[in-house]
């Protein structure tokens, strides 16, 4: 046992797993992330948790899943309130379903834990404006009789789905071009630096509402925008690093060695051009 410790001790790991073991290190920082990627995994399940729209409905011994079907995209879940008996236009209200079905009547529903969805408003039967909170609405109701707890939750998910495309494509834009104006340098880096400085002159206020004019206002849209300016800072600090690492013998050893740019690039200097 004690041989085996000391091999251990002297076991060579990969810089990313020393980062990994320093960050686990930090028990606050750690169990933060482990408690937020968790709520946010359990986000992508709120059509079957926090819906006004059943889970499953037994109706004239038919069954239907109107909530199951919110979690396919491009499946239509709707159901209109004629469709289950109810003399009420457009969609049905499957909470009056329920009330309605609890007695005399051999057809049943069940609804999600939390039956409210945040974008049901006033013209929803039931819902009133700037209701306090209650058994029903947790954290009351907003100006137009929307949930607050409903849209708490949903609001969550895009938050957190934004930030993280967004940074993501901010990352693979930054460190890419940065990263190839470093390593190759030359008439390469002065082109792009010259095409930066153009963009980077626009003025992007006019550009941002000329997009929004002419497209159609969306999630992807408003990632696309930010992503327009964002990626310029960490480009500059990726060429920075690259230039600063390209210098160092270890890669000069590598190229010495014939070692193809990509490998030296995202093997060699990109891991440590990130620390």
């Amino acid at each position: 046992v004690t041989d085996t410790k000391q091999r251990n001790k002297h076991v060579s790991i990969s810089i990313n797993r020393r980062r990994w073991l320093k960050f686990k290190g930090l028990k606050r920082g750690y169990y933060s992330f482990i408690t937020i990627v968790a709520v946010y995994g359990i986000s992508f399940l709120l059509p079957v948790l926090i819906n006004s729209k059943a889970l499953v409905v037994q109706y004239e011994g038919e069954y239907y899943f109107p909530a199951i079907l919110d979690l396919i995209p491009g499946a239509s879940s709707y159901y209109p309130g004629t469709k289950f008996g109810q003399d009420v236009p457009g969609e049905a209200n499957y909470r009056n379903l329920k009330k309605e079905w609890e007695s005399g009547t051999d057809n049943w529903l069940v609804m999600p834990f939390y039956p409210y969805n945040p974008y049901e408003d006033i013209t929803t039967e039931g819902n009133k404006m700037y209701e306090a909170p209650s058994r029903n609405h947790w954290l009351g109701t907003d100006n137009t009789g929307r949930d607050v707890f409903a849209r708490l939750f949903y609001a969550f998910n895009i938050s957190i789905s934004f930030a993280l495309i967004l940074t993501l494509i901010n990352y693979l834009l930054g460190i890419t071009i940065g990263g190839a104006m470093g390593y190759f340098g030359g008439k390469f880096d002065l082109l792009t630096q010259r095409v930066i400085e153009v963009w980077s002159s626009l003025p992007m206020l006019f550009v941002i509402i000329i997009m929004s004019s002419i497209l159609r206002p969306s999630f992807f849209l408003l990632i696309l925008i930010y992503t327009m300016v964002n990626w310029i800072f960490l480009t500059y600090y990726m060429r920075a690093e690259f230039y600063r690492e390209k210098a160092k013998d270890y890669v000069s050893a590598a190229i010495s060695m014939g070692q193809r740019n990509h490998i030296i690039i995202f093997k060699h200097i990109l891991p440590n051009s990130l620390v």
